[in-house]
């Protein structure tokens, strides 16, 4: 008796394991989300920061309660102005990096963080500056460890990784050339492009979504905030626009602009939008939830006091306010939606709908 009890019991338990593992083996079709902050926080800032904790622990916590799976923060990390020479990058690389990637890590959330211009030195690009663009991506490949799976040329600040049921693309749009900002031109091109396409080709028919992240926008115009307004060279007709169409990729997010602006075309919504922390009163965040046929997006913003003093930023006559808060009046409403979309995929066929706010096209700037 007590043999087959026990026979029968660990039967019952194998019956159980295998169950789960063929679970874990089914297809994911519950939805679940991510969120995209741009050009945060643009400022070497340290951590904790004196008269800033609070008001970026309740901006970090209010995404973190969108139960995000991760995430994206396309490029503008720190300020960057690191020069000029090599140790000096390393040595300021070594001090904001680890507290930037620190203060995601305590507000339990994982990043997936693309290559700014501030990630090499700020824009423009010439002479002794432009020779030191290779160390400020060195500097980042060590402390972002991003996943090592780009172009050869560019492991840890071009990449791509799957999550569920969506593809998501990382490019590093600052590669050698000859553009109005000196020896870099913002784009992809030759053995990224190369990469890139391979990468979607090879992913396509195995995911419901491709998301592409890069620093620039591609589409103009663009709002733009206290920015230079760089954007990726040749715009739509560039090879890497017309690669995104051929693929049927749905969102690019963008950041650089510090102000939303949100395109479609081709089929492709890109939003460029994002943070500037420290700088902006109004800083925004996107939350996409992420469906079997559909990504919705919602961008949510609140309203942020800044103080009259200034931190001190290596090579930078002004740097952010001292101080920043978010009033307990304004914390008790939270975030607010300025935009929402709906990308809806149905019979090989994609529609933008339940449009609001800023991916209403129609307040978009001109020229």
């Amino acid at each position: 008796m007590n043999l087959f009890i026990i026979s029968f019991c660990v039967g019952m338990l194998f019956c159980i394991d295998v169950h789960a593992a063929d679970a874990n083996q089914q297809p994911d079709t519950e939805s679940w989300t991510f969120c995209s902050i741009p050009d945060f926080l643009n400022f070497d800032i340290e951590y904790p920061q004196e008269g800033w904790e609070d008001a970026l622990g309740f901006i970090l916590d209010s995404m973190q309660k969108e139960n995000p799976a991760f995430a994206m923060v396309a490029g503008d990390l720190v300020m960057g102005h690191w020069g000029p020479t090599k140790a000096d990058v390393k040595k300021w690389a070594d001090k904001y990096y680890p507290q930037w990637t620190k203060r995601w890590a305590d507000h339990k959330l994982k990043v997936y963080t693309a290559l700014g211009d501030h990630e090499v030195g700020d824009n423009p690009w010439r002479g002794d500056k432009a020779k030191l663009v290779p160390f400020y991506k060195e500097a980042f490949q060590k402390h972002l460890k991003m996943p090592l799976n780009g172009p050869e040329h560019m492991k840890g600040t071009a990449f791509y990784w799957t999550h569920k049921n969506a593809l998501f693309i990382s490019v590093d749009v600052f590669e050698k050339g000859k553009s109005n900002q000196g020896d870099i031109a913002a784009g992809v091109t030759g053995k990224q492009l190369k990469w890139f396409e391979e990468v979607l080709s090879n992913h396509r028919t195995k995911v419901d979504h491709i998301v592409v992240m890069g620093h620039t926008p591609v589409l103009r115009p663009v709002r733009t905030f206290s920015s230079s307004g760089m954007l990726t060279v040749k715009g739509r007709d560039s090879a890497f626009w017309q690669t995104m169409e051929k693929y049927k990729v749905d969102l690019y997010i963008c950041g650089e602009v510090h102000a939303v602006t949100c395109t479609q075309k081709d089929g492709i919504q890109q939003v460029a939008h994002g943070g500037l922390i420290g700088r902006t009163t109004k800083p925004n965040y996107m939350v996409v939830t992420v469906h079997k046929d559909r990504l919705d997006l919602d961008i949510k913003e609140i309203d942020l006091i800044n103080g009259e003093g200034r931190i001190w930023q290596q090579k930078k006559s002004k740097g952010p306010w001292d101080t920043i808060t978010i009033t307990d009046e304004r914390k008790k409403e939270g975030f607010s939606s300025i935009g929402r979309v709906n990308i809806i995929k149905e019979d090989g066929k994609k529609s933008f709908e339940s449009i609001t706010g800023f991916f209403d096209e129609k307040n978009n700037p001109k020229k």
